[in-house]
């Protein structure tokens, strides 16, 4: 179509920056790939890619955000421990596609037990990424060597810009941690000086660009507020917007966050910036409901091994695609996998 785009990185700050010329800058979100690593997966991992491949021929991204829980390494023995493989092969997988990526920690990426540490992972995830120098990434990992000296395995900002210089959105992929106790089990949160970055770099960017900008937040563990309009929106409130999708998690409340509140929300609110914030996690959710102004949406998930007899339903599973227009304004769709026509060419990357 003849869309330029180009990525430059930033060694002293960590940021790339994505300057392209397509009036809809397109984002995929993908979630929940849990790629195990065994025999006893094999077949559904070649399944997961298969379906990821899929999605991003058909809705041709210009960036991919993979918001966590690429990798299952739990325990037993139906599972691999070793990340590195699988990491190492999802990337090599999205080399092949030829589209950038990005990705944020879900709380099973880094689990007890698996071969990387959470700073090992860290440290062959930027290994990665600067195979090409951190600047030459039109088709690579976009992982930054640097990293904020704040809470959390990384936080990370992604700048989009139009090919005069202006912002177009910066997207926010913020950690939500793993767990706050491994004998408790019980799921972290994002923490204060994660949002204190948070807020201080909209802050930056409103002084930079004379106004106030428009962002966007990727995270794994959904925050509390996604119950809060979810109990609103079972209730009939007019508080919360319905847009599309279901919430049909078989566990307690249906939305599994966090217990500890985090006050990235209503910093959020407060600064006027952030239009979305997009999840996973919950595997069975993808429902997008507009809360105190701000969309928050569930991304559709690919799992084919965690959750049980997952593999042979198919009404979850997909992609989320988010429209960047130039001027700053968004729009979001759900691209579920069977909505792919059966006659879309198949898979012949690996």
């Amino acid at each position: 179509m003849g869309e330029k785009r180009k990525i430059t990185y930033d060694k002293k700050t960590g940021i790339y920056t994505i300057t392209a010329d397509r009036e809809d800058f397109r984002i995929l979100q993908l979630t929940d790939i849990h790629l195990g690593g065994t025999i006893f997966t094999a077949r559904r991992d070649r399944k997961a890619i298969y379906a990821c491949d899929k999605l991003i021929r058909y809705t041709k991204p210009d960036l991919v955000v993979v918001t966590g829980d690429l990798t299952y390494p739990m325990r037993g023995l139906k599972y691999s421990y070793n990340t590195t493989k699988l990491v190492r092969r999802f990337a090599s997988f999205m080399w092949h596609t030829g589209v950038p990526w990005a990705f944020t920690y879900g709380n099973h990426d880094t689990e007890k037990g698996a071969i990387l540490s959470p700073e090992g992972l860290h440290q062959m995830l930027a290994l990665l990424a600067g195979r090409g120098g951190w600047g030459r990434h039109e088709k690579g990992l976009l992982y930054p060597k640097e990293k904020p000296e704040i809470y959390g395995r990384m936080n990370q900002l992604i700048e989009v810009r139009n090919p005069d210089g202006k912002l177009r959105q910066a997207l926010f992929l913020i950690d939500s941690n793993a767990y706050t106790s491994e004998k408790t089990r019980e799921y972290d949160y994002i923490h204060d000086d994660q949002v204190d970055w948070y807020r201080n770099e909209v802050l930056r960017l409103n002084a930079e660009e004379g106004r106030t900008v428009s962002s966007l937040i990727f995270t794994h563990i959904p925050l509390q507020q996604y119950k809060t309009a979810f109990d609103l929106y079972k209730e009939g409130s007019d508080e919360v917007k319905y847009f599309f999708g279901f919430n049909e998690e078989k566990k307690v409340g249906k939305i599994c966050c966090s217990p500890n509140p985090s006050t990235l929300f209503d910093t959020a609110k407060d600064l006027g910036s952030t239009k979305g914030i997009f999840c996973g996690h919950d595997h069975y959710n993808n429902m997008s409901l507009e809360y105190e102004g701000i969309r928050l949406t569930y991304g559709m998930s690919i799992d084919y091994v965690v959750m049980h007899r997952i593999a042979r339903k198919t009404r979850q599973r997909g992609a989320t695609l988010i429209r960047c227009n130039q001027g700053g304004s968004m729009s979001i769709e759900q691209i579920p996998l069977t909505s792919i026509p059966e006659d879309f060419p198949e898979f012949s990357i690996i």
